[in-house]
């Protein structure tokens, strides 16, 4: 099922929601088409785990079965609402398996030749980087940075306000750079850098 309206993506999926709905079993496999790989981004970025993104995913996708017809457009887009279920996903998990404390090795792979094996050095650091951040700062970068919600839709997300989405991506982005600069510096020295990034993280909390 390809559907196609001059209303945007937003239009889509209030579309493909609506359908499904109504019982159309092939809205939901072009609704998961179009939206499973945004969910799954946002699981991995805040818990750095394939596993875990994948049965959030699973989750939020089966919640849309349902609930497809509880879904208010009033209250925002399809792809924020999406995001507002895995966030209570990401949560319950994180909680039950503290898993924001865990040091997840990086999964083996081959590299062609050296600019990709940099390339994808500095995205583990990244995501390394993410991982250590305190929650409420990873959830509003991953929302606002790499999902791309606006300010707004972010806000309706976490459930807070504009003002408080704007003061933790002040500090989560300040407290991201000095993690992603001390990884950087034990890279190149081999040595710990934790304690003093955490030491930082007290200043930005």
């Amino acid at each position: 099922m390809q559907v196609t309206d001059s209303t945007g993506d937003d239009g889509i999926d209030f579309k493909l929601l609506a359908d499904l709905a109504a019982g159309a079993e092939d809205a939901f496999v072009e609704l998961y088409r179009r939206r499973q790989p945004d969910v799954y981004r946002f699981a991995f970025a805040m818990a750095r785990s394939r596993t875990f993104a994948q049965d959030v995913t699973q989750e939020v996708f089966l919640n849309v079965l349902e609930n497809a017809a509880r879904f208010d457009g009033a209250k925002g887009s399809v792809r924020a609402w999406l995001f507002g279920c895995a966030r209570h996903k990401i949560l319950d998990r994180l909680r039950l398996e503290r898993r924001w404390t865990d040091a997840m090795p990086p999964e083996a792979a081959e590299f062609d030749h050296d600019e990709r094996l940099h390339a994808d050095q500095r995205v583990e650091r990244l995501h390394a980087a993410l991982a250590r951040l305190p929650i409420e700062y990873r959830e509003a970068l991953v929302l606002c940075e790499i999902q791309e919600l606006s300010y707004a839709e972010t806000a309706g997300v976490l459930g807070c306000p504009l003002g408080t989405v704007r003061s933790r991506l002040h500090r989560g982005r300040a407290l991201l750079l000095v993690l992603l600069d001390e990884a950087a510096e034990a890279a190149a020295d081999g040595s710990p850098s934790a304690d003093r990034a955490l030491r930082t993280s007290e200043v930005c909390s």
